[in-house]
């Protein structure tokens, strides 16, 4: 009924999904031939040249800008949607903030390819914790057999 009235409206009307309509099953057959008589567009994984034209964007607003290795680097590995270059693309630049660092190939090969082990990242914290956590009143420095006590005496 939804179909059908919006068609009545000339409403333009895009579904997506993963096969063509002949092969969904479960369909009435005749929304099976309304599907099938509009746009049938299969969508492949995206060519070098797309994956580099869409990292190149997904980094476009980070500083200092990407590399033109770097896009190259990711442009090369192969990636199944646009969607999964942006994720990798927000991944990148997560790793290189939590690492304090701009992003750089160094970073991409050592996330992609096996975490960040390989990347040297700021100098541990020394004295960096915060105060109020390291009273000894509120560590629990030897609690044995946590869990035969009752949830008043955690309190």
């Amino acid at each position: 009924h939804i179909f059908n009235a919006l068609a009545a409206q000339g409403k333009q009307l895009v579904f997506a999904s993963d096969r063509p309509p002949r092969e969904l099953e479960g369909l009435a057959d005749r929304l099976r031939t309304r599907f099938e008589g509009g746009l049938v567009a299969a969508l492949h994984p995206p060519d070098r040249a797309l994956r580099e034209e869409l990292y190149r964007r997904a980094l476009a607003h980070v500083e200092p800008a990407a590399s033109p290795e770097l896009i190259a680097f990711l442009a090369d590995r192969p990636a199944a949607s646009a969607r999964e270059i942006q994720g990798i693309a927000n991944r990148l630049i997560a790793a290189a903030d939590v690492a304090g660092l701009p992003l750089s190939l160094a970073i991409a090969r050592s996330e992609l390819e096996g975490g960040m082990a390989a990347v040297s990242a700021a100098p541990p914290l020394t004295g960096a914790a915060d105060p109020f956590f390291l009273d000894d009143e509120k560590v629990v420095w030897d609690w044995p057999d946590v869990g035969g006590r009752a949830i008043e005496d955690l309190r």
